[in-house]
């Protein structure tokens, strides 16, 4: 067995790292542990919160006399106590949803599992892209509608969110949406499967039980970080290496496997340039660490010298964001409807922020594929936690591989051990570059889109969601 087989079996003996939980420090006090063992001096930010959990058996949903089956309880909504709430279930309709229909009562609301055009997400380097969709149920569940604070003013008592378009297997557990505050309302989610009989009780104003037994309690979480100097004339510059704790699976979140790879070959061997190792806690759990961006955004603004050319330390010549190591592709069989591996790897959503390092990647990449199709970052958004390198302007190469099952609270052989290791000694090979002598003009400059083309891709995008809402 070798040495990545047995960590990702680590993961899955850990179960779903949810911020702050014991699972999820357990793993960083791992990563600690192996990265003082190569020497490091290893920094802590501490982030505290409250936690909010349900497990399985404090969630549920009955109509009438009828137990209705649930994907998964909507985290950070609100909690019901032991006894749930009751009232009458109204249907709530639209993008911009009508929440006083539903004051006093409990309202249900479709949530359509998106196949989004890729190029309203992406945008590329030499005119293709890795895949023309994304079918992700992030995407549904975070521009459906379903900001839930106008629900609580509205006086919902609580929300039933019904997924369409995918099939029960795979929204089972998954863990969405995940980058809100707490609502301060009760929802649950249902599969597709029962979406006729709920939608049928709310067109006939069924009263409903909706149970939703959670707790709060004070918790904490630490965002690691280390430094390796650099011995060169270009000492003063740095490298960001980085990646997030936090994940419901072994592919969400496995990076810090590539990340302390990295770190022994920089404890082992010299570079010219100073690199930064980064674990960022709270991917899962923005709002506790930030109030905009990433998990990682909160790490740059306390670590401004580490970085920034205005504060006086380092100046951050490129980065590197590893995420979502080695998935497999997983789908559904229209005859069974079972949802299983089908022998293929995920497409990689592999960014680079310059056309110099897009070049770079092309050269040097061998990952899920043989050859490589980095993509541009999109005018709206760019995916994970490379996000924040993007919006400081720090030329970067970002994997965020988005699976399916991506968000799912789920044990399963979900990595393909040969793909991660060409994944992870791709990421080596692109340190060895950027942490070398090479110009740094030589990375290239980041372009941000300006406002007419976020304007125009903003007016596309609100077009087709609402043509499939």
């Amino acid at each position: 067995m070798t040495a990545y087989q047995q960590q990702i079996d680590r993961l899955r003996e850990l179960g779903p790292r949810t911020s702050g939980n014991d699972a999820h420090r357990a793993l960083i006090e791992d990563v600690a542990a192996d990265l003082k063992e190569l020497a490091y001096n290893v920094h802590r930010d501490t982030h505290t919160f409250d936690r909010w959990d349900a497990t399985s058996d404090q969630v549920g949903l009955q109509i009438g006399q009828q137990q209705i089956p649930l994907s998964s309880a909507w985290p950070y909504s609100g909690k019901t106590g032991p006894e749930g709430v009751t009232g009458e279930l109204v249907l709530v309709h639209g993008l911009r949803k009508n929440w006083r229909a539903a004051a006093g009562k409990i309202a249900v609301i479709e949530v359509q599992n998106l196949d989004v055009p890729a190029r309203l997400l992406l945008d590329s380097w030499e005119g293709d892209l890795p895949f023309e969709t994304v079918a992700n149920p992030v995407i549904g569940s975070e521009l459906a509608g379903t900001d839930l604070t106008k629900a609580r003013e509205a006086g919902v008592l609580g929300v039933v969110a019904v997924w369409h378009g995918i099939a029960d297997a795979a929204a089972h557990g998954q863990y969405l949406p995940f980058t809100r505050d707490y609502q301060d309302v009760p929802a649950v989610w249902v599969p597709e499967s029962a979406r006729r009989d709920v939608l049928t009780a709310a067109e006939n104003s069924a009263t409903a039980t909706l149970t939703l037994n959670a707790q709060k309690t004070p918790a904490s979480m630490d965002t690691l970080w280390a430094v390796s100097p650099g011995t060169g004339p270009h000492a003063n510059e740095s490298v960001l290496v980085l990646t997030h704790s936090d994940g419901g699976n072994a592919v969400e979140e496995n990076g810090h496997l590539g990340l302390v790879a990295l770190a022994r070959d920089a404890a082992a061997t010299g570079h010219d340039r100073t690199i930064v190792f980064v674990y960022a806690a709270g991917h899962l759990r923005i709002p506790a660490v930030t109030k905009h961006g990433q998990a990682t955004t909160a790490w740059l603004e306390a670590h401004r010298d580490l970085w920034s050319p205005d504060a006086g330390g380092l100046t951050a010549v490129a980065g590197l964001g590893i995420e979502h190591l080695g998935a497999r592709h997983f789908a559904t069989d229209p005859t069974t409807g079972e949802y299983a591996a089908d022998g293929t790897l995920e497409p990689e959503l592999l960014y680079a922020t310059t056309t110099e390092l897009a070049g770079l990647v092309r050269e040097t990449w061998h990952g899920a594929t043989e050859h490589a199709s980095p993509v541009k970052p999109g005018a709206l958004v760019h995916l994970g936690e490379g996000e924040p390198l993007y919006e400081a302007e720090i030329p970067a190469v970002a994997l965020v591989t988005g699976p399916l099952y991506l968000l799912a609270e789920l044990d399963d052989d979900l990595v393909d051990i040969n793909a991660l290791t060409r994944q992870i000694d791709s990421f080596r090979r692109l340190q060895t570059h950027l942490a070398g002598t090479a110009d740094p003009t030589s990375f290239g400059t980041v372009s941000m889109p300006g406002k007419p083309k976020r304007l125009a891709l903003t007016t596309r995008a609100l077009a087709f969601i609402a043509t499939h809402r």
